[in-house]
């Protein structure tokens, strides 16, 4: 009687302390991070006539990143065929700890906005190759970029960006064309549960 009394006490000590782990196991197993959902639209409208060259790149086509160090966070969204894109840089240490906001963006002959904007199209090789890079410090840009929102326990950002290039020489063409039809470039899009990731 006293060894059964004995057996069913480790018995029992046994079944509790199984039942305990597997409910920690449940407690520790991460939730699934939600899938980074992306928007991209991009208008050329030649001054010269009007003429429109407008792409929406489909969402499977799309990809963003964030990354953040001590001195910078940088957005950027482009095709993954990466033809073209655009990419956002604040000053990280002039940022709320949430990092949301509306943020206004740099442009030639003024620097003291929030945020440098760099669009890019890449030329494909029947025109020369390479690829036309657009800096905020060198082109008149006018719009907003906003982090509406930042899980920061999950490190994930969301927000909405559009950028005007006013003037800009046509990207579509080959290196060698001049003189380059003057445009303007408007870029449009959101982000949402991007992952943002640390970097040196």
């Amino acid at each position: 009687m006293k060894f059964n009394a004995t057996l069913s006490l480790l018995l029992g000590l046994t079944l509790a302390f199984t039942a305990g782990c597997d409910k920690d196991d449940r407690e520790q197993t991460p939730e699934p991070l939600p899938e980074p959902a992306v928007t991209y639209s991009r208008s050329i409208i030649y001054q010269d006539n009007g003429q429109h060259r407008d792409t929406t790149f489909q969402a499977k086509q799309l990809e963003a990143y964030v990354t953040q160090s001590a001195q910078s966070l940088s957005v950027g969204v482009q095709p993954a065929t990466t033809t073209e894109g655009i990419n956002f840089a604040l000053d990280r240490t002039k940022l709320p700890a949430t990092l949301t906001g509306s943020y206004t963006l740099r442009t030639i002959g003024n620097r003291t906005l929030d945020a440098d904007v760099n669009y890019y199209y890449d030329l494909p090789e029947s025109r020369g190759g390479g690829t036309v890079i657009y800096p905020s410090s060198m082109q008149y840009v006018t719009g907003s970029f906003a982090i509406s929102s930042y899980d920061a326990k999950r490190q994930l950002l969301s927000g909405t960006y559009t950028a005007t290039l006013t003037g800009a020489s046509d990207p579509t063409v080959a290196y060698s064309t001049f003189p380059k039809r003057k445009c303007d470039i408007t870029v449009t899009g959101t982000f949402t549960n991007v992952p943002l990731k640390q970097v040196e």
